[in-house]
């Protein structure tokens, strides 16, 4: 089986949303299902192994950067990136 785990980054600190997400997924993949935990906005944070993918997705600077003003709304995709 093959799940896609979307859950919300921890900002740099502990959070139970992450460490519970980042358990299910570690439990799923041991049992021998194929998890991606893709983590959105800012990185996730626990005390275990991570098990989430490398790269996140909707990085919350650049979002927040967009909803406050309109010249980041119309950068390149290049400069998103490193956002």
């Amino acid at each position: 089986m093959r799940v896609a785990y979307i859950t919300a980054g921890a900002a740099s600190m502990y959070c139970g949303s992450c460490i519970h997400d980042n358990a299910l997924a570690a439990a799923l993949s041991r049992r021998d299902a194929d998890v991606a935990l893709i983590p959105t906005y800012t990185p996730l944070r626990t005390d275990e192994e991570n098990v989430a993918l490398d790269r996140v997705f909707y990085g919350g600077v650049n979002i927040f950067l967009q909803q406050q003003w309109s010249f980041f709304r119309r950068t390149h995709r290049l400069f998103d990136r490193v956002l």
